[in-house]
């Protein structure tokens, strides 16, 4: 069985997710922003206080980017890593957002029934699990919770491991994220989560998921060297 996110994010690495982020992902706050503008013009017939759910909700930086900038949204979020949703909720009190975010631990299948989502969202979390039907499985889950034609934005790792591409765009990677100044030891590291624990696919197999969970008109709107970003519709 593959690690969960849960068993993935201790309190330690919980504690530093958010400044390592920033560190490995070109254009962290930019991606979150174009996907909020995506969610905004995608939700022509949405209530006028929409419901989205933020599945892999981690430290709440999403919930609170989104929170902060549309004071009619409400959210529910769901984390298995009780670390990562301490963080959050703690993150979301700080800023007085507490009264419009629902975050529970545990999984999306695991939310109670609840009226479908006006939109949602899944960044940086669908690589964490294998190919085996566990990354189906996710993205079946949120698309049962949503309303037809609703918005859904989906950021993630992707690669063909067996491209010849694929060792250039590591190198590159590396030779990045060395001139951000992170240490030797906490590169070496990092890619070696990298090459035992993200289960790359390639842009053409993430499509052939979505459209298998009920997704429609796919997008990509973020790339990044390794990671990518989608805008889709809740067919």
């Amino acid at each position: 069985m593959a690690m969960t996110n849960g068993e993935r994010f201790d309190e330690e690495r919980a504690g530093k997710y958010d400044a390592w982020t920033r560190k490995t992902i070109p254009g962290y706050e930019a991606l979150h922003d174009m996907a909020m503008f995506f969610i905004k013009t995608g939700m022509e017939n949405a209530p006028e206080t929409p419901r989205l759910l933020i599945a892999g909700s981690g430290t709440g930086m999403e919930l609170s980017y989104f929170a902060e900038r549309n004071p009619k949204w409400t959210f529910t979020g769901a984390d298995p890593s009780r670390e990562m949703t301490a963080i959050a909720k703690r993150r979301l009190e700080e800023r007085g957002l507490s009264e419009r975010a629902e975050i529970h631990t545990g999984f999306v299948h695991d939310l109670p029934e609840s009226e479908p989502y006006d939109a949602a969202t899944l960044i940086l979390v669908m690589h964490f699990l294998p190919d085996d039907g566990e990354k189906l499985a996710l993205l079946e889950s949120i698309s049962a919770r949503m309303k037809p034609d609703s918005p859904f934005i989906l950021a993630d790792l992707h690669a063909d491991k067996n491209s010849p591409k694929f060792p250039r765009f590591m190198e590159t990677k590396k030779a990045r994220q060395s001139a951000t100044g992170m240490s030797e030891e906490d590169l070496e590291k990092w890619f070696d989560d990298l090459h035992a624990n993200i289960h790359f696919v390639p842009e053409e197999r993430i499509l052939e998921l979505l459209g298998e969970a009920g997704f429609k008109d796919v997008e990509r709107f973020y790339n990044a060297i390794l990671f990518g970003g989608w805008v889709a519709r809740k067919g």
